[in-house]
């Protein structure tokens, strides 16, 4: 092999390997501790031991929320707490009714998004309230009910 095509075979293999250490690639390793700034690294100190067990995308997503929590205004924050004690004190089948919703908030376009946001922020405290504790006094039963009724009126609205 003469050597023009040495250094050919050279330079591709370089640019290969530029292309596999891309920053997708560097985050397929994880994140390092060190490499998270101060305040994400307070937020996570709780998790420093298991840091580096973590699978990568956890990490991103983990690292992500602490920078988010550390922007948070302190209202803001104090109610994501009260939100977070809620979640936990809830049994198994509420849990994974509230993250099914949730799944499906965000699988919603954008706009519609947007336009619940919209509708929940003009309510008033006292709509709010009573929404709450209308939604927080009802028994299993009464939550199928309303569950079933919304899937009727989304099945009027597609037809």
């Amino acid at each position: 092999m003469n050597l023009s095509i040495k250094h050919h075979y050279l330079v591709m293999g370089l640019v290969l390997l530029c292309f596999a250490l891309s920053p997708k690639q560097a985050m397929a390793e994880g994140i390092a501790w060190d490499d998270l700034n101060e305040q994400q690294q307070q937020t996570l100190s709780g998790i420093k031991d298991r840091w580096n067990e973590l699978p990568p995308h956890r990490q991103e997503k983990l690292s992500k929320g602490a920078e988010k929590w550390a922007n948070m205004p302190p209202e803001q924050r104090e109610r994501t707490k009260e939100n977070i004690t809620r979640f936990k004190n809830l049994s198994p089948e509420d849990k994974a009714l509230v993250k099914e919703h949730m799944h499906k908030f965000r699988q919603l376009p954008a706009e519609k998004r947007k336009a619940l946001r919209e509708r929940w922020n003009n309510m008033s405290p006292e709509q709010k309230e009573k929404f709450k504790s209308r939604i927080r006094n009802m028994s299993p039963e009464q939550r199928q009910e309303l569950r079933e009724k919304i899937k009727e009126r989304k099945m009027e609205r597609t037809q």
